[in-house]
């Protein structure tokens, strides 16, 4: 078992950020840890930009998930594997945010840093791996500004035609007939080439 302990923390001073090479060694450690229990998982943020200092760590990742029945008649719902469960409580010292089950959560780890982990929608997956890459000002002045140029709007649920709106003038956010849908993009390249984009390296979106 990995271990998360404090004598790694007191390797680090207290501080608000955090060497690259110590912050990348835990986010190793917690992807080899949850990789078992998840469909796909990358470390993103500052530490896939490879940032001299990182302030917390990043993860975008889609966790098993198993059916279970919950009427008799074969009714039920998709949850997170058990799995997964444990292997957050092995590594969390806290969660400040959010629930397994979600699409957010903020951790203390017991390492004495801060992971923000996102789960994003299936369909989603590549699109939030490259924002939650970031930097903030590149995904909004470079990756939203194009989505924006092909007539898309972002909403909770995904990607959605601007022209697609509910009589209150929110955005559709649903799934459904006479809609259009944005690709299922299958991997990050594919997302920026349908963005109409070039694909960035992480090291070069630090704007």
């Amino acid at each position: 078992m990995v271990n998360y302990g404090p004598d790694i923390a007191n390797k680090q001073e207290l501080t608000s950020k955090f060497d690259y090479n110590f912050a990348k060694e835990i986010a190793d450690k917690l992807v080899e840890t949850l990789e078992p229990f998840c469909e796909r998982i990358f470390i993103a943020g500052s530490i896939r930009r490879q940032k001299s200092l990182v302030k917390d760590i990043e993860i975008v990742c889609e966790p098993k998930r198993v059916f279970i029945q919950t009427e008799l008649f074969g009714n039920g719902k998709y949850a997170v594997i058990p799995e997964f469960h444990k292997a957050i409580r092995e590594v969390s010292e806290k969660v400040v945010k959010g629930k397994v089950d979600g699409r957010y959560m903020q951790i203390r780890l017991k390492s004495g840093i801060t992971l923000d982990m996102f789960m994003p929608q299936r369909d989603d997956f590549y699109r939030q791996f490259a924002i939650r890459t970031g930097s903030g000002a590149f995904s909004q002045t470079v990756i939203a500004r194009a989505w924006v140029k092909k007539g898309w709007c972002g909403t909770a649920n995904g990607l959605r035609k601007r022209n697609d709106y509910m009589e209150d003038g929110n955005p559709w956010e649903g799934s459904g007939v006479g809609h259009e849908l944005p690709p299922v993009w299958q991997s990050e390249e594919d997302f920026f080439d349908w963005l109409g984009l070039k694909w960035v390296d992480p090291k070069e979106r630090n704007v």
